[in-house]
């Protein structure tokens, strides 16, 4: 129940008010609240008596401090706002909450400078460990406390600590799809960067032993993009694997527009099995990235280095979700 109006409630004193009356230090206020601290047993009593009777609880942040934990994870992601990145967040707050930790959050923008200055950033909040996604500084990024990032996805493949998707392997998944479909004249969609270029390779290796060549088309991760990649696809091009989904919608459309039906003439699958996935009509079929999986593999390795027990590094291997875009439809009979 709040207080009537003419009542003001009654103020906790502060730690300068407790270690005036106990006679210390303010520092030696702080170390009595650690039970680790060397504060003389009588000398802690006698504080901790006198906090319980003046009302006074520590500040957590001064406490952190003292004991030289934030109780904080910083993470950069390249675009918050982007479904696949949430995912990851969510694996890493739901295995470190457990712990009593908590994320300090920051956006790179997918620009190294802007990555650096986040990492700045986070490192002037004495965060005790740190993720980065996507990271395009690799090895530039700066450092605290000697404690290493953890790197999920990065562009550098020389950075220690990653936690990584088998993309090769995804790529050949794909292929092994649509060549079970009947492909002979295949394509694909890249974007920049080396999760791309490793999804390629694992394609056109698979294609390449089947006697195929590939087509290529870029992009840059955008349905935009994916609709004018799709434009620009030679016209017998009869199976399509898309480097991420949100480009897949785009080629579907461009596919569409051109008045091409799939899966019947044109089979397509996508890359992340993301949200959109199953909402695109025909719903695509999608090399699955377990994004969950990576955020949970992310945290435990920071948690490790926290520790001083760093583990090796991770490779994620991916699966392909089956939907209609992939499974041709044979035409029917003549009557």
């Amino acid at each position: 129940m709040s207080p009537p109006p003419h009542e003001v409630p009654a103020r906790t004193a502060g730690i300068r008010e407790v270690a005036r009356q106990a006679g210390v230090s303010i520092a030696t206020v702080s170390r009595a609240f650690n039970p680790g601290s060397t504060v003389q047993q009588e000398t802690r009593e006698r504080v901790l008596e006198l906090a319980r009777t003046l009302s006074y609880q520590p500040s957590p942040l001064g406490r952190n401090l003292v004991c030289g934990r934030s109780d904080l994870l910083g993470v950069i992601l390249p675009n918050s706002g982007f479904p696949l990145y949430g995912a990851v967040l969510q694996g890493i707050e739901d295995t470190i909450q457990a712990g009593g930790m908590s994320v300090l959050l920051v956006s790179s923008r997918d620009d190294p400078t802007v990555e650096v200055r986040a990492a700045t950033h986070l490192l002037r909040h004495a965060v005790d460990g740190s993720i980065v996604v996507n990271s395009r500084a690799g090895v530039n990024l700066p450092r605290h406390r000697d404690r290493a990032w953890v790197h999920v996805a990065p562009e550098d493949p020389a950075v220690p600590h990653r936690v990584e998707l088998d993309n090769v392997r995804g790529g050949a998944l794909a292929a092994a799809e649509l060549l079970a479909g009947g492909a002979r004249r295949p394509a694909f969609v890249g974007a920049p960067g080396r999760e791309a270029a490793e999804r390629q390779r694992g394609f056109t290796d698979v294609m390449a032993r089947a006697g195929r060549s590939v087509a290529l088309a870029p992009g840059n991760y955008t349905e935009e993009s994916g609709l004018r990649a799709g434009m620009a696809l030679p016209a017998d091009v009869d199976a399509v694997f898309v480097a991420g989904d949100l480009m897949a919608a785009g080629v579907l459309r461009a596919l569409h527009q051109a008045g091409r039906r799939v899966p019947s003439e044109v089979t397509v699958v996508g890359f992340d099995d993301s949200l959109i996935a199953p909402l695109l009509y025909p719903r695509l079929s999608s090399v699955r990235q377990p994004a969950y999986d990576l955020g949970v593999a992310a945290a435990r390795m920071a948690l490790a280095l926290i520790t001083g027990e760093p583990g090796p590094d991770v490779l994620i291997t991916p699966d392909l979700v089956r939907r209609e875009s992939s499974v041709r439809v044979p035409p029917p009979r003549p009557p």
